[in-house]
């Protein structure tokens, strides 16, 4: 499965992280990711790097230096906002914390301003995502912190300059660390779900790297597009306080057809055969009539899976990292593992609807996949990270990668 990857970026740097968008107007597609000193490297200096795709899987140009820096920066994020025919890359700045910046590309990936600050807490931010809002031209920028020695789930909304308007908000004030918060956006209502992991049933008193060691919950809120909680709490899977299976590593995606979304997260749950990725629709108001179910579930373990409704199919597309060999419960702390890259088609309910499709196996610890859809070619442009020989991670866990090489395929279906 190697000779069609495509060798998005190979040296000695320790790339970590990838992500990816669609530009609809060029067809094309940018990745990014950060880029950390190896142990040959010839510079001391930290990159947010990007790199333009084709939709053929040809890279158009140069690498794009985002930012050069002697900090350390991690987890770059991107989304594409068609109205103006830009991008929005979020990433983490080590200075006094590792705060949230952001910087506003134009179709070439060249800077449209001046880098800017999105978060300015005295505390590090982790696990950001963010969604774009079409119709007001916004953009919600979700993360978790520590800032109260609970991680706390909170907000900012930002306008399509980058400027802050409306200040950070508190998500979820539940007992327990609340991590990893999910944001998508319902342009039809004008409106955001989120959800994230969820450790209330362990109390207060959990260290922050404790959550590492327990079992979890997945629980949500849906807020308006000015931020406003419509409904908080949402308990996704809240499974007799965490202690029959670990649920994290969510994700949230938006069928426009039904008005719905699919919520997913990794779950080790006695029902499946090993480690699985389980799901269940959530309605527009935030309910949710049906109980959850599997959307992959085959021998060995399949985790931290991405999905996103394709409306020309009325499916799912969804990929994931997995290992043919049984796992750990606790399997995100297991650097050995041998993790290839996988995908699926799931039907309109978010049912399995194909088998697995293999989309790059070989030696080595291959993960952090990440993809965007090209509507024009119907193609999919997916993205990992390929470690290293010999690195692991350290006991922070994966946000502090030790790195490898960027790699990615095109799929077309």
């Amino acid at each position: 499965m190697k000779n069609d990857c495509i060798e998005i970026a190979i040296n000695d740097h320790r790339k970590s992280l990838p992500d990816a968008a669609y530009n609809s107007a060029q067809d094309v597609f940018l990745t990014v990711w950060t880029a950390a000193p190896g142990e040959k490297s010839l510079t001391a200096d930290y990159f947010v790097s990007g790199q333009i795709i084709s939709s053929t899987g040809e890279k158009l140009g140069d690498t794009i230096d985002i930012l050069k820096t002697e900090d350390i920066v991690m987890l770059p994020r991107v989304v594409y906002n068609p109205n103006k025919n830009q991008y929005l890359v979020i990433y983490c700045l080590g200075l006094d914390c590792f705060n949230i910046h952001g910087i506003i590309l134009d179709e070439q990936g060249r800077p449209v301003g001046d880098h800017f600050r999105v978060v300015n807490a005295p505390a590090n931010q982790f696990h950001y995502t963010l969604a774009f809002n079409s119709n007001k031209n916004q953009c919600l920028v979700t993360y978790n912190d520590f800032r109260d020695e609970i991680s706390s789930a909170y907000g900012v909304i930002l306008d399509d300059t980058g400027k802050i308007i409306k200040e950070e908000f508190l998500i979820s004030d539940a007992a327990g660390h609340q991590v990893n918060p999910v944001v998508c956006y319902n342009p039809k209502e004008d409106t955001y779900l989120i959800n994230w992991e969820d450790f209330r049933a362990h109390g207060d008193s959990l260290e922050a790297l404790g959550t590492l060691e327990v079992m979890t919950d997945i629980f949500g809120a849906l807020l308006s597009s000015d931020g406003t909680i419509l409904k908080n709490n949402i308990p996704m899977c809240f499974d007799a306080d965490g202690i029959n299976a670990d649920q994290r590593f969510n994700g949230i995606a938006y069928n426009s057809k039904t008005n719905t979304f699919l919520a997913s997260w990794t779950d080790t749950r006695e029902s499946l055969q090993n480690i699985g990725v389980v799901g269940r629709i959530v309605n527009l108001d935030g309910s949710m009539p049906d109980e959850d179910f599997s959307l992959v579930d085959a021998p060995g373990a399949q985790m931290i899976s991405h999905a996103v409704y394709v409306p020309e199919e009325d499916k799912y597309f969804i990929s994931f990292e997995r290992d043919l060999n049984e796992l750990d419960k606790f399997y995100f702390k297991d650097i050995t593992a041998n993790l290839d890259i996988a995908a699926m088609w799931l039907d309109a309910e978010g049912k399995p609807e194909s088998d697995i499709i293999d989309i790059f196996n070989g030696e080595g610890n291959h993960r952090f996949v990440r993809f965007a859809y090209s509507v024009k070619s119907k193609t999919f442009l997916l993205i990992w990270q390929s470690d290293f020989p010999g690195v692991s991670d350290s006991a922070e866990g994966h946000i502090m990668s030790a790195g490898g090489n960027i790699m990615g395929k095109i799929y077309k279906y």
